[in-house]
């Protein structure tokens, strides 16, 4: 058992075109019309200029605070696509722990920042660990990248898609009732390991193989096909998932691709964005399925269930200690 406790977003509200960005990478306008009729992209959304990573994850934490009625989380994991290291001293998280009442109990943290946009699965698995380990009572996680401070070309990625800058942040707790979390799936291909930096032939590879990798997640988490639960996948373009229906037979129907054409594809955070404007619309009972495949070939996916709202008077049993002998292989914070 796994409850998704609370779920909030942030989209920056600044925006960048499609054209902008294309040409910035050395495109031509031309190429950049191409680009947003085929593939369904406009603009992305940004980080205004002057803004910090810190005052994103701030407002995430703000809507945390206000929301969160559960267990305070006494874990951390920091989710992000693009990989990254900082230096000593400058990850975001210790000022975030520092000055946020909804860490204030934080006593371990973690960093997930090896699969690209499939992290935040990798991130909800570690979750899961933590709490039936009884390392945690609740495991906050904090996921979304942002091009402060990067070229504007390097948003574009040609012939797949264009990077925008949103955030999310969630806790999860072992209570009853309320979003479940099924079980996660999660697999690598590692022939496409070399991902952006892959030749034109790797690149053109991967996509190939978009459709193929997504139905094989989809299999594993026990997507039913014929029903009528939603898919939430990432904001790659509108052609992959038009071409993905037209092989699988899927009702397109079925797809959330609501955020596409505004804020592009927000590395690891498009599924929970999409996840927290479904969840008024599921009634006790109904699932949705959430997916992120990274460049990498990094899959992660599962399934999210509404069941009935547990009491709100129900009080959380204290977690057990449990010595720690084999650490979690995620990057530990210092």
């Amino acid at each position: 058992m796994m409850r998704l406790a609370s779920l909030v977003s942030h989209i920056p509200a600044a925006r960048l075109s499609a054209e902008d960005i294309i040409r910035a990478a050395g495109g031509s306008p031309a190429e950049a019309r191409v680009f947003e009729r085929m593939f369904g992209l406009d603009h992305v959304a940004a980080v205004p200029e002057g803004e910090t990573l810190s005052q994103q994850f701030d407002q995430v934490l703000q809507k945390l605070t206000a929301s969160h009625t559960g267990p305070r989380p006494d874990a951390l994991i920091y989710v992000h696509g693009q990989p990254l290291q900082y230096a000593a001293g400058q990850s975001p998280v210790q000022v975030l722990c520092a000055n946020q009442p909804v860490l204030a109990e934080i006593t371990r943290r973690y960093e997930v920042d090896q699969y690209n946009c499939g992290g935040l699965f990798w991130a909800l698995d570690l979750a899961r660990t933590l709490l039936n380990a009884g390392l945690a009572r609740a495991v906050a996680v904090l996921g979304g990248d942002s091009h402060i401070g990067l070229p504007l070309g390097d948003r574009y990625v040609p012939g797949c898609t264009l990077m925008g800058d949103a955030f999310c942040g969630m806790i999860l707790d072992q209570m009853p009732g309320g979003l479940q979390v099924g079980d996660v799936a999660m697999c690598t291909h590692p022939r496409f390991a070399r991902g952006r930096a892959g030749t034109a032939t790797e690149m053109g590879d991967f996509f190939a193989a978009h459709g193929g990798i997504v139905s094989q997640s989809l299999a594993r988490i026990g997507f039913d096909w014929q029903g009528d639960c939603a898919l939430l996948p990432h904001n790659v373009n509108r052609l992959a998932w038009q071409m993905f229906c037209r092989e699988t037979g899927l009702p397109q129907s079925r797809l959330r691709l609501g955020l596409l054409p505004d804020i592009g594809h927000c590395y690891t955070s498009d599924p929970f964005l999409l996840l927290e404007q479904e969840r008024p619309a599921l009634s006790a009972g109904q699932s949705c399925a959430i997916l992120s495949i990274g460049m990498g070939g990094y899959a992660g996916a599962c399934m999210i269930t509404q069941t009935a709202t547990a009491s709100s008077t129900a009080q959380s049993k204290p977690a057990p200690t449990v010595k720690e002998h084999h650490p979690c292989s995620q990057l530990i914070l210092s």
